[in-house]
């Protein structure tokens, strides 16, 4: 019996809490920030808690988020910078730095993150109009870093 209490006191001791937090378009100064517990779950249903239970504007689902904090989406959230140059803005998630190129369904927590931010992110589509030829370049760069920003009226 000691065993078991002991084996299950060390488990629950080398559980952490992790920052959560949401980085807006604006600025890297996070927007939202809490400690969560991330045994035994995934960054899907746990970012869909967290937004329930503080309150934070969200369309999202286990799998994706389209809007938190009334942010653009759709048509609004595209940047056209010429006829063959546009930059698509979305949501994106890092976990301890690194953005996972999985749906955040799939992305299994076991309690030992030290962060999980969700920031706002783009990808650039290059297209020849002539050729048809396109490519997107880049995924989840931070929007927050361009030198001028997008959505100016997200940013008070």
């Amino acid at each position: 019996m000691f065993y078991k209490i002991t084996t299950l006191f060390l488990l629950l001791s080398s559980v952490q809490a992790t920052q959560f937090s949401i980085t807006g378009p604006c600025s890297k100064k996070p927007v939202f920030k809490t400690q969560v517990n991330t045994v035994n779950t995934n960054v899907g249903e746990l970012s869909v808690r967290v937004f329930d239970e503080n309150q934070i504007q969200h369309l999202s689902s286990d799998y994706g988020v389209s809007q938190l904090m009334n942010s653009p989406i759709g048509i609004d959230s595209m940047e056209i910078l010429s006829d063959t140059v546009m930059r698509a803005h979305g949501w994106c998630y890092s976990v301890d730095g690194e953005v996972p190129e999985l749906l955040m369904n799939e992305v299994k927590l076991n309690g030992n993150e030290s962060e999980i931010n969700w920031f706002m992110g783009y990808s650039t589509y290059i297209g020849d109009p002539q050729t048809g030829e396109h490519q997107w370049v880049g995924q989840c760069e931070p929007t927050h870093l361009l030198e001028v920003n997008p959505f100016p009226q997200y940013c008070n």
